[in-house]
């Protein structure tokens, strides 16, 4: 039985390293990644056309009370070793903007409005400021994920963006033309969730190979292998995007 295995390609996962090869090789697991909106991976999976799948907790939300999926894993953040992603609000050098406030009717560069670092985490900061996304931004920017928000908020595309801690901290130029205003700390990384139909023994093995599984490109890897599922922390986030979302 051939099973199948979609993933949010903006997470740089290894597939095509050897150990990742040779695993979903002995195991006939088909592999198809997506790139940019990751709208199309969660339409795949509420129609249950996937076995296993690796996304941003946002996917995840969507599927919260499908019973056909149940979250295995949990990526660990290759900065602190944590299951939680800090997330970090930029301006240029020479904004004005002081505090998160200053931002109503601005513009924010976003890659997806499934992102955990750069749409969860200001979804989370406005609600926690009795807001709206919508309506407390003039606009959300779509741009390439990562480099592509900061160039967005140089370039004057947006007025700021969320952006994972590790990858601005990466270009030490960030720190020249950016500066932080404000922070969203422990944000869940992404989730590795299984098919409830799959074969309990290819469940198991796709667990225990994440589970002992290690990327070989350390320097450009966001995370650094995964660990148990983390449930206390994902569900709390997920009561509190529901409040949030509507």
């Amino acid at each position: 039985m051939t099973a199948t295995f979609l993933y949010d390609a903006n997470l740089r996962l290894e597939v095509d390293s050897t150990e990742w090869s040779e695993f979903l090789g002995a195991h006939d697991i088909h592999t198809s990644g997506y790139h940019g909106d990751m709208a199309p991976l969660t339409k795949q999976l509420e129609s249950h056309l996937a076995t296993f799948s690796y996304l941003p907790v946002l996917n995840y939300f969507y599927l919260r009370t499908d019973p056909v999926y149940k979250p295995i894993a949990s990526a660990v953040y290759a900065a602190d070793g944590t299951t939680g992603i800090p997330s970090v609000l930029v301006v240029p050098t020479g904004s004005e903007v002081t505090d998160a406030g200053h931002l109503r009717g601005k513009r924010l560069a976003i890659a997806h409005r499934y992102c955990t670092t750069s749409f969860l985490a200001p979804l989370l900061m406005v609600h926690g400021l009795g807001g709206n996304i919508d309506e407390f931004f003039s606009e959300l920017v779509i741009t390439p994920p990562y480099e592509g928000q900061v160039e967005a908020v140089l370039t004057g595309s947006a007025d700021a963006t969320f952006i994972q801690e590790d990858v601005w901290l990466k270009d030490p130029a960030n720190q020249e033309r950016t500066r932080v205003i404000t922070r969203m700390d422990h944000l869940p990384t992404p989730l590795f969730i299984a098919n409830e139909e799959a074969p309990p023994r290819l469940r198991t093995a796709v667990q225990n190979f994440l589970l002992n599984h290690r990327p070989t490109e350390k320097e450009s890897a966001l995370f650094s292998g995964f660990a148990p599922y983390d449930a206390a922390a994902v569900e709390e986030t997920l009561r509190i995007t529901e409040e949030a979302i509507v």
